[in-house]
C-alpha cells in the first residue's frame, strides 16, 4: 500500500476514535468550521425526533459550548458584526462566493465516491464556470444561469455507506460536530490541495502556504460568523436550553443532508 494512502487511512482512524481515547468512550459525520457553527447551520430549529440525540459526553460538551459561547460573546461575534457593518453587502457576497468556489472540486469529488455522478458534473460546471467567467468564484455565474449543486463533505461519505454519525461533539472554537465528522474532516483536509494535500496533487504536499491556509480559514470564519448573527441571537433570546437547541439543529441538519 503507498505510503501517502497510509498517512490518510491512519489520520482517518486517529480523529474518528480521538474522543474515544480521550474519554474512553465508544464512538463512530459544510465548511469547514473555524466559528461556532458552519453555514446556514440551522435553517430550522425543529426536530422531528427522527434523529436519535447520542450525546454520551455531554457533561464535557458543556463545558466547552460555554467556553466557545463566552469566545463568541467578546471576540467572534463582535469582529463579525463590525464585518457586516463596514463590508459592503455585494463585497461580502462575493467573498463567500470565492470561499464556496473554493470547496467545489473537493464536493465533486465526494459526490463521486456517492455515485451521484449529476451532482459531481453539475458541481464541477459551477467550479469551471465561476472560476473563469466568474472572476475567480467572486462572481456566481453559474447559479445566475441556473447551474446548482448540493455540497458534499467525506463525512457525508461515510454516512452514505452507513457509518453512523457516533458521539455528538462539542469542539473548541470549531463547534458542534459529531465522531463521524471529525473524522471526515481530517480526511478531507489531508487530501485538499488548499489543505494538508497528503495526496502531494501539484508534486509537493506545501502547494499553499502555511499562513496563506491560516487566512482562508480566518475569512471563512467570519464569513459563517456574520451569516448567523440573527440566528444566534434569536436562540439565545428564545430557547430555554441552547445547547440542546444547537445540537437538536446540527444533527438533524447533518442527518438530512447524508439522506439527500
Amino acid at each position: 500500500m503507498p505510503q501517502i494512502l497510509k498517512n490518510i487511512i491512519t489520520i482517518s482512524v486517529i480523529f474518528c476514535f480521538l474522543p474515544c481515547l480521550a474519554w474512553s468512550k465508544s464512538s463512530a459525520k459544510n465548511n469547514s468550521n473555524f466559528s461556532l457553527v458552519e453555514d446556514s447551520e440551522f435553517e430550522s430549529f425543529e426536530t422531528t425526533g427522527a434523529e436519535k440525540i447520542d450525546d454520551p459526553l455531554e457533561k464535557y460538551n458543556r463545558k466547552i459550548y460555554a467556553f466557545n459561547d463566552s469566545l463568541d460573546r467578546h471576540f467572534l461575534e463582535p469582529v463579525a458584526k463590525t464585518y457586516h457593518d463596514l463590508v459592503p453587502h455585494g463585497v461580502r457576497i462575493s467573498i463567500h462566493n470565492f470561499l464556496t468556489n473554493l470547496a467545489s472540486p473537493l464536493s465533486a469529488v465526494n459526490s463521486l465516491l456517492q455515485g451521484k455522478v449529476d451532482n459531481s458534473l453539475a458541481t464541477l460546471s459551477n467550479f469551471l464556470i465561476n472560476s473563469t467567467i466568474g472572476v475567480g468564484g467572486l462572481f456566481d455565474v453559474a447559479g445566475q444561469k441556473g447551474v446548482f449543486y448540493r455540497h458534499e463533505d467525506f463525512s457525508q461519505t461515510l454516512g452514505h455507506y452507513g457509518v453512523s454519525s457516533g458521539a455528538y461533539l462539542m469542539l473548541p472554537v470549531f463547534g458542534p460536530s459529531s465522531a463521524r465528522d471529525l473524522g471526515g474532516l481530517a480526511v478531507d483536509k489531508s487530501v485538499d490541495p488548499l489543505g494538508f494535500n497528503f495526496l502531494k496533487i501539484g508534486g509537493a504536499e506545501g502547494i499553499v502556504d502555511a499562513n496563506y491556509r491560516l487566512a482562508l480559514g480566518a475569512i471563512g470564519g467570519i464569513d459563517t460568523r456574520e451569516s448567523l448573527l440573527d440566528i444566534l441571537d434569536d436562540i439565545r433570546k428564545d430557547s430555554f436550553d441552547p445547547y440542546a437547541t444547537i445540537r437538536s439543529a446540527y444533527l438533524q441538519k447533518r442527518s438530512t443532508e447524508v439522506k439527500n
